[in-house]
């Protein structure tokens, strides 16, 4: 198991939760997060945007209560099929709620 955690600035989320006609469910909250480009062509700077499930919809609930963007520490798993790789969010570890 290849699993890594990194801080990582969320712009935002959105809820999904539906199901196809072939009976395949997606549910999950898609982060999307801020993430540097690769710079060691020459041919780019700053930082792009890119999305990552987080299991469950209901995990929105917990994003609610904060302002964004927002700083958190994820842990990311490494998976493959074989031909390609992606990284799936295991655990995501939201700041503190400040009151206010």
């Amino acid at each position: 198991m290849m699993q890594f955690q990194n801080k990582v600035k969320i712009l935002g989320a959105k809820s999904v939760d539906f199901k196809t006609e072939d009976g395949r469910h997606y549910n999950h909250v898609a982060l999307y997060c801020e993430i540097p480009l690769d710079q060691s062509q020459g041919n780019t700077v700053g930082n792009a945007c890119e999305i990552f499930n987080w299991q469950d919809s209901t995990n929105l609930v917990l994003l609610r209560q904060h302002k964004f963007p927002l700083e958190a520490n994820i842990t990311f798993e490494a998976v493959t099929t074989g031909k390609s790789m992606k990284y799936v969010v295991k655990h995501v570890e939201l700041p503190p709620v400040n009151k206010a």
